[in-house]
């Protein structure tokens, strides 16, 4: 899994690419950590258009950014799922946790109107 961050206006995307599996999860979880502590991370989007693989792991890690977001009043959300990976988040029922876009900047501007 590679990660590239960028700096919206509205929020930090995270540009995601390759299989989302046990050995990934950790990668994103650290990378999170840096951001964290180091920047005024609060809201974010995943983007996932290059990612072809969500495993339980993958959704945990999402689960935990959001966990982590929350005191900060902050917002996650999810854009440009795969087909296979849209059918893990919508069958483990994520779909009704995290607000999800057909792209990053249909998320961006929901995230301007903090809906």
């Amino acid at each position: 899994m590679d990660i590239t961050v960028t700096r919206a206006p509205q929020a930090h995307v995270l540009h995601i690419s390759g299989r989302w599996d046990f050995f990934s999860a950790a990668n994103f979880e650290e990378i999170c950590d840096e951001l964290l502590r180091a920047e005024d991370m609060r809201d974010v989007v995943l983007d996932l258009a290059a990612v072809p693989y969500l495993s339980s792991f993958g959704l945990r890690a999402i689960l935990e950014l959001a966990k982590r977001l929350e005191p900060l009043s902050g917002n996650l959300r999810v854009a440009d799922m795969q087909p296979a990976v849209a059918k893990v988040f919508i069958g483990s029922g994520f779909h009704r946790l995290f607000r999800h876009f057909p792209d990053v900047p249909s998320a961006l501007a929901a995230l301007g109107r903090k809906t």
